[in-house]
């Protein structure tokens, strides 16, 4: 037992042990749910006391949303990295729309926030994921540019382009898990990615753009 406190009493710094308490708040939220989920399971989750959860986060549902919160930044930092990783624009918005289904397929507890964050806090005010969207939105401005410049377009901003592309993979991501068996969000990137282009571009065969940015 003495061993056991000395285990639990072991000092780490503030910064991991808050992301240890959000790794098991996203685990547990979405295992039971926001109403039936407790703090006090998160702490065993998470290997700490009560009062260290509350003392990180005044509140559950400052917990909760600081949990989706630290999902979604795990999401776009991933995300940024395979952004950075080639330069043709093309090539850039393919590999940040596959990492991004990756990340669900990894991660599908995530989705069950966004569906438990709907449903405790859908009518107060705007979900997490656009609301980060939304405020992130000069790290993609640059990309979308280049594509629309890569691009027979038809008449549709960048803003415009930004948009329609994370309802397409927000959407096609939920409706992975929503089958019965669920399936892989990342089997349906060719596709979703295809169909996003087609709409993009006017009289053009996205074969041939396939072929002219080596996709």
């Amino acid at each position: 037992m003495a061993e056991e406190l000395k285990k639990k009493r072991v000092h780490k710094p503030a910064e991991e042990r808050q992301a240890e308490i959000l790794d098991a708040a996203v685990k547990v939220f979405a295992n039971k749910g926001y109403q039936v989920a407790d703090v006090q399971t998160i702490a065993e989750h998470a290997g700490v006391g009560k009062g260290t959860v509350y003392r990180y986060f005044p509140t559950k549902e400052d917990l909760f949303k600081q949990a989706l919160i630290r999902q979604l930044d795990i999401l776009r930092c991933k995300m940024l990295q395979a952004h950075d990783s080639c330069a043709e624009p093309l090539q850039q918005l393919k590999l940040v729309m596959s990492t991004y289904f990756q990340f669900f397929d990894e991660h599908p507890e995530t989705i069950e926030l966004f569906v438990h964050e709907r449903a405790e806090f859908g009518h107060e005010e705007t979900p997490l994921y656009f609301a980060r969207m939304h405020e992130h939105t000069g790290d993609w401005i640059p990309m979308f540019e280049a594509v629309r410049a890569a691009l027979p377009m038809r008449d549709i901003d960048v803003e415009e382009m930004m948009c329609l592309c994370g309802e397409i993979m927000h959407g096609a991501v939920y409706l992975s898990k929503a089958v019965v068996p669920s399936r892989a969000s990342h089997d349906r990137l060719e596709n979703v990615f295809r169909f996003y282009l087609q709409g993009l571009v006017t009289n053009a065969d996205v074969d041939e753009i396939y072929q002219l940015h080596n996709l």
